[in-house]
C-alpha cells in the first residue's frame, strides 16, 4: 500500500517512518531524544545489583604491571562469556599475547545483547568503538582501565555520576548474613537462597552462608524445625534492621519454581538429613515448607521479595509456576525478575491479575535487546505503569554504566515508538519512564526515601557525601 510516499508506521514489531522512499529509525526522532534525555536526567533506583567491595572486585589478573583490572577482565566478569567465548588470560600476563588471540574471540557475538550492551561503556566512559577497535587502541584502555581500578574513586564517578544512579539494592553474596556493604549509595537484600536449599549444617560450606553459625553468634539453637524457621525470622529481622529492603531468591538457577503448599509433617520427613541423604521427592517438600513460610514472613516483616524467574534452569523456571503460591499469599508483594524472560507475556498476565506482583525488567535488555524493548510495550498494555521496574544486575563499575544506558536507550526507544504511533502521549510516556526509573522503587521500597542524596548537586564520594 503506498500513502503518496509519506508517513507509513509499521504497528508490530517496531517503528518504521517511510520518507519518500527513505526510512526513519526512532532513535531519529525529535521524540526520542526528547525521552532519552529526559531518562538520562533522571537519578536512577536500581533495584538489583552486584558490586563487590572495591578491594575484590571480579576480575583482577596479573599483569606486567602487577595485579589488577584489565580489558580482559571486563569481559570476563560481564555475561558475554555466558554463551560466547573468551581467550584466557596468558601466564606471561601480557595483555599483547592476549589481544592476539582474543581479537577474533567476538567475531561470532557482534549481534549478540551480551556483547553489545557493554560497548557503550567503552564509547562513553573511554572514547572507544570496541567494533572497530586497532590493536594500539585496544592496548591503551587496557592500560587506562588498570589506571582507573587504582581508586575507588572511579567506582564512585562511573556509577553515581556518569550512569545517574542515586540508590541500588545490592545482593551482597560475599557477606549475606553480615549485610555490610561498602558503598554508601548501596541497601542490600536479604538473599534467601541458601536457607530454601537445605537446613542441614553440612550443606552450607561458606560460614558466611550459615544460619546455624548465625544462630550461634545471636544466641539461638537450632534443634528442630520451628528453631530453624524462628532462626530464618531472625535473620530477615536482622537484615532489615540493618537497612535490608526485599528478599531476593536465585532457586530459579538450583530447582523448578513449582513451590507446593506440604504439611509440616511431610516437610520433617528430610529435617535433620544432609540433601545427599534424603530422597528427592523429601528434600523438595521440606524446600517447598521452608519458601512459604519465607513469604508468609516476608508479608509480616513488609520485605517485598524479589524472585529469580526465567534463563536459569528453562525447566522449571517459568514464572507460571508460582501462581499458586501468589493467589494464596496476596498480602506479600512479589516482584518477578528478568520480566520472566523469555515468558515475558505470562510474567504481564501475572501482574494482570494479581496486584501484589510487580515487574522487574532488571536484566531483560542485556539478555535481549529486542524482547526488553517488546516487553515493556507489552506490559504497559496490560498493566499500570507504577509496577515495572528495572535493575543493572552487573559485577564492576564499566558493566553497570553500559547496562544502564543500555535500558535507558531501550525504555526510550519502547516509549517513542509509542508516541509516534499515537498510542501516548508524550508528557506521559515522560512520567512513565520516571516511574520506571526510579518512582517505583521508591514507591515499594519507602524506607529508601531518607537515604536519597542526589539533591542541590551533592556528590558522593568514597568516605561520604561531599558538602554543597
Amino acid at each position: 500500500m503506498a500513502l503518496h510516499g509519506f508517513g507509513w508506521l509499521a504497528g508490530i514489531g517496531g517503528l518504521a517512518v517511510s520518507l519518500c522512499g527513505a526510512t526513519l529509525d526512532v532513535k531519529d526522532t525529535a521524540t526520542y531524544r526528547t525521552i532519552k534525555t529526559a531518562l538520562d536526567a533522571t537519578p536512577a533506583i536500581d533495584t538489583h545489583d552486584h558490586l563487590p567491595p572495591f578491594a575484590i572486585i571480579q576480575g583482577r589478573v596479573e599483569t606486567e604491571r602487577g595485579f589488577g583490572m584489565g580489558l580482559q577482565s571486563l569481559w570476563r566478569s560481564s555475561y558475554y562469556t555466558w554463551f560466547n567465548p573468551l581467550s584466557a588470560w596468558p601466564k606471561s600476563g601480557r595483555f599483547d599475547e592476549w589481544w592476539s588471540v582474543a581479537k577474533r574471540d567476538f567475531d561470532n557475538a557482534r549481534a549478540t545483547s551480551f556483547y553489545r550492551y557493554q560497548l557503550s561503556a567503552f564509547t562513553d566512559l573511554y572514547g572507544v568503538d570496541f567494533d572497530a577497535i586497532t590493536d594500539a587502541d585496544a592496548a591503551t584502555l587496557d592500560q587506562r582501565i588498570f589506571d582507573h581500578y587504582k581508586d575507588a574513586r572511579w567506582v564512585y564517578e562511573v556509577v553515581t555520576e556518569r550512569a545517574n544512579i542515586e540508590l541500588m539494592v545490592m545482593d551482597p553474596y560475599w557477606d549475606r548474613l553480615g549485610f555490610g556493604l561498602e558503598y554508601p549509595f548501596a541497601v542490600p537484600a536479604v538473599n534467601v537462597t541458601p536457607l530454601i536449599r537445605s537446613a542441614h549444617p553440612s550443606e552450607f560450606p561458606n560460614p558466611k552462608d550459615s544460619p546455624y553459625r548465625f544462630a550461634a553468634e545471636h544466641g539461638q539453637k537450632i534443634e528442630s524445625l520451628d528453631d530453624y524457621l524462628a532462626v530464618i525470622e531472625r535473620i530477615m529481622a536482622f537484615g532489615k534492621s540493618k537497612g535490608a529492603v526485599c528478599l531476593k531468591t536465585t532457586t530459579a538457577y538450583e530447582r523448578t519454581l513449582d513451590f507446593e503448599n506440604v504439611s509440616k509433617e511431610r516437610a520433617e520427613r528430610a529435617w535433620g538429613r544432609p540433601a545427599s541423604s534424603a530422597n528427592r521427592e523429601d528434600t523438595k517438600a521440606l524446600q517447598d515448607y521452608v519458601m512459604w513460610r519465607i513469604v508468609e514472613l516476608s508479608a509480616r516483616l513488609e520485605l517485598p521479595f524479589q524472585i529469580h524467574t526465567g534463563h536459569a534452569r528453562i525447566q522449571g523456571s517459568n514464572p507460571m509456576l508460582l501462581v499458586d503460591l501468589i493467589a494464596a499469599n496476596p498480602k506479600t508483594k512479589f516482584i518477578l525478575f528478568h520480566g520472566g524472560y523469555p515468558w515475558i507475556g505470562e510474567t504481564g498476565a501475572i501482574a494482570t491479575r494479581h496486584s501484589n506482583v510487580w515487574i522487574d525488567s532488571v536484566w531483560l535488555p542485556t539478555i535481549s535487546y529486542t524482547v526488553g524493548k517488546r516487553a515493556y510495550q507489552e506490559w504497559l498494555e496490560v498493566m499500570g505503569s507504577n509496577r515495572i521496574l528495572w535493575g543493572a544486575d552487573a559485577h564492576h563499575a564499566e558493566g553497570i554504566y553500559a547496562a544502564t544506558e543500555f535500558t535507558r536507550r531501550c525504555l526510550a526507544e519502547a516509549l517513542a515508538e509509542k508516541v509516534e504511533r499515537k498510542e501516548i502521549r508524550e508528557n506521559h510516556a515522560l512520567r512513565i519512564g520516571r516511574q520506571i526509573l526510579r518512582d517505583n522503587a521508591l514507591e515499594l521500597f519507602p524506607s529508601l526515601k531518607t537515604k536519597l542524596w542526589k539533591h542541590a548537586g551533592r556528590k558522593m564520594v568514597p568516605g561520604g557525601i561531599l558538602p554543597n
